[in-house]
């Protein structure tokens, strides 16, 4: 029974042997046949036959292809453990990129009809782009001709005209600013000269309900004696001049005209005796001259604890405005 027994064995591995038996390529391009029946740290030896058997044939001979069948066919955990380091060596192979499909690109449809400059008056969106440019320009001529002190009327005019008024404000703004003529103030608003006595210095104050203010043409008609007993007598301090909201209009325009001489660093004669007091609805201020003004208020330079400082005062603020000397309380 053990003779029986080793017999079939032997049988059972020329079978297995017989089985495993293939061909493998190497890499000078000749082929080797066979079952491999030896795998050894430098290469297999291969049975060719029943009592044939070839040469040991070196790792290095053989491709890639042949490692990974070698490994494939190897019987036993022993030979695919010396096999497998030289197939997890080898390169692997790039995966094959996905097929790239491009789709059509389906162009838009280009628009038909009313085209170039004049399409902008073919739709709402348009005009209402021409109305907000239309408007801004009336607005730039009026904002220009308030600042180079022309006409509004005249200028906006000329801006509305349609395609010709967009260079309006332009051409305005590039013209030197036009003084303001006194006579634009009327005869009633003109300021009286500051003498250095402020003898015959009118009193500008609202008038009371029921009369008028007293015109020129009455004031010549003053007998010389009533005249003289007004002035006041050497040595007393002259009558404050009086500025009243509701009589005059507080302004830019108001400041730099009757109170021109006070815009001086160095104040003259007649007004460095002469104190400015504005009435405004924040409190009333006192200081000597007007460092400072803009289109909405003005900087009067005031006294601080022995110290000057500037006063800012808008002129919507303002409610009276005088010129007083220093030691009139």
């Amino acid at each position: 029974m053990r003779r029986f027994g080793l017999i079939m064995g032997l049988w059972l591995g020329l079978l297995a042997a017989g089985a495993n038996a293939g061909t493998y390529t190497l890499t000078d391009g000749s082929r080797v046949s066979g079952a491999p029946m030896t795998y050894q740290e430098a290469g297999v030896v291969f049975k060719q036959g029943s009592e044939t058997y070839s040469a040991l044939v070196p790792w290095g001979r053989f491709t890639d292809e042949a490692l990974k069948q070698l490994m494939t066919d190897a019987a036993t955990p022993r030979e695919r453990a010396i096999v497998e380091p030289m197939v997890a060596d080898l390169p692997a192979e790039n995966p094959q990129s996905p097929e790239i499909t491009i789709s059509p690109v389906e162009t838009p449809a280009r628009p038909t009809g009313h085209l170039g400059l004049l399409a902008i008056f073919t739709s709402l969106e348009g005009w209402v782009i021409l109305l907000v440019l239309y408007g801004a320009n009336l607005l730039a001529a009026y904002e220009v001709a308030v600042f180079r002190n022309q006409p509004f009327q005249r200028v906006c005019a000329y801006a509305a005209i349609p395609f010709f008024g967009i260079a309006i404000p332009i051409y305005f703004l590039a013209m030197p600013t036009v003084p303001l003529p006194e006579a634009d103030l009327g005869p009633a608003s003109q300021p009286e000269p500051l003498s250095p006595t402020f003898a015959t210095a009118p009193v500008f104050s609202r008038t009371t309900e029921g009369q008028s203010p007293p015109s020129p043409a009455s004031s010549e008609n003053i007998p010389p004696a009533a005249a003289a007993a007004s002035e006041p007598p050497p040595g007393e301090l002259p009558p404050p001049i009086i500025y009243q909201r509701g009589d005059f209009s507080f302004n830019r325009r108001f400041f730099e005209t009757k109170l021109a001489a006070y815009f001086r660093v160095v104040l003259g004669e007649a007004e460095k005796d002469m104190v400015l007091q504005i009435k405004s609805s924040r409190g009333d201020f006192i200081g000597k001259r007007i460092s400072r003004i803009t289109p909405t208020d003005l900087y009067l330079q005031v006294f601080k604890e022995g110290a000057t400082a500037d006063e800012m005062i808008p002129f919507v603020e303002i409610m009276e405005v005088q010129i007083r000397h220093k030691d009139l309380a």
